[in-house]
């Protein structure tokens, strides 16, 4: 049994996390660092609610540290729960800058510590039916990739620290690594990188649209996202030499989590049928997209602390995801291309 302290009990923190470890036998949810102390006891009463972070890192019965709080204190709250010999899980973004994730990392090897991100979107029926397609080699050689996490939300919510001017927020920093990631898994460490990063909506303080080119040896990587999208239009295009293949509709576990359902129905991650993309290459097909579960994470999680199995989500992919931010950011402000090997 992993015992486990979860730092912030906002969406991530109820709706993200604290579910699959309350459905996986592997884990004890045993504390949790938030103000929302009534939300917590009506879902969780057996659970300590504690008012700093610093009981749970020095909890010597608590295994897992798992930081859900806003992006700018990610660092220094894992530093501090691996000081205190904790395995951490770090919601996304890994960290705001490289050099952070790279003393996280020297740290978590000091320790012989687990350390990874919750990077749960390779998870996602629809990327496990896009990497499906491309390992069976049906597109042939893969031309160009078009990955969206695109939203309709034109007024700004200021309530919310991800729109207010902070280190880092924004949207980059919110679904950015999200796209990055599948990216990086699917195709490795890009060559070069262009960006277009821009503020759209009207007293908008921080970056809510982006445009993110990865380029590698024949193929072009196009990552985007946009609050101003009422239409939806794909989620996944593919093209290569021998066809292409073309995924609309979100994965349906955010919506199901979002509603207070717990992942342990037959159905968890089953796509609807409308949503099944096409694939047309010698033939013109639907495709069954395949069932998603984040659970898979906390399974991998578990296993990594308790058998010492590979972790799915490095820590150095992780740290590429965000060299990758931050180079975007760079792109965009000089308005050029950045290669990798030099930056």
């Amino acid at each position: 049994m992993v015992n486990v302290g979860l730092v912030g009990f906002g969406l991530s923190g109820k709706s993200f996390i604290a579910p699959f470890l309350h459905c996986n036998p592997g884990y004890n949810l045993a504390a949790i660092r938030s103000s929302r102390e009534q939300e917590i006891k009506e879902l969780y009463p057996n659970v300590e609610i504690v008012q700093h972070e610093m009981e749970l890192f020095q909890n010597p019965a608590l295994d897992l540290i798992i930081i859900s709080s806003p992006n700018e204190t990610h660092f220094e709250f894992a530093k501090q729960a691996l000081k205190h010999n904790k395995h951490v899980l770090i919601e996304k973004p890994f960290t705001i800058s490289s050099h952070e994730a790279e003393e996280l990392i020297v740290l978590s090897k000091e320790k012989d510590k687990v350390l990874t991100v919750f990077h749960n979107r390779r998870w996602d029926g629809d990327f496990l039916t896009v990497k499906k397609i491309l390992n069976s080699n049906e597109l042939g050689d893969v031309a160009e990739f078009e990955s969206h996490f695109d939203r309709y939300r034109p007024a700004l919510d200021r309530s919310n620290w991800r729109s207010q001017l902070k280190p880092g927020s924004g949207m980059l920093y919110d679904l950015g690594p999200h796209l990055i990631d599948q990216a990086i898994a699917l195709f490795g460490k890009p060559k070069a990188l262009f960006a277009d990063i821009r503020i759209v909506r009207e007293e908008g303080e921080t970056d809510d649209t982006f445009a993110l080119f990865l380029f590698y040896h024949k193929l072009r990587v196009i990552l985007k996202s946009s609050v101003l999208v009422k239409e939806p239009g794909p989620r996944f295009i593919v093209h290569g030499n021998k066809g292409s293949f073309v995924k609309y509709g979100l994965d349906p576990q955010e919506a199901l989590l979002r509603e207070g359902k717990l992942p342990k129905t037959s159905e968890w991650g089953q796509d609807k049928e409308d949503n099944y993309g096409i694939l047309n290459t010698t033939s013109r097909d639907k495709i069954v997209t395949e069932r998603g579960n984040y659970m898979g994470l906390f399974d991998n999680v578990y296993n990594a602390i308790t058998e010492g199995k590979a972790l799915e989500i490095t820590p150095e992919s992780a740290l590429e995801t965000i060299r990758i931010i931050e180079l975007a950011f760079e792109s965009s402000k000089l308005r050029k291309v950045i290669n990798l090997a030099q930056a």
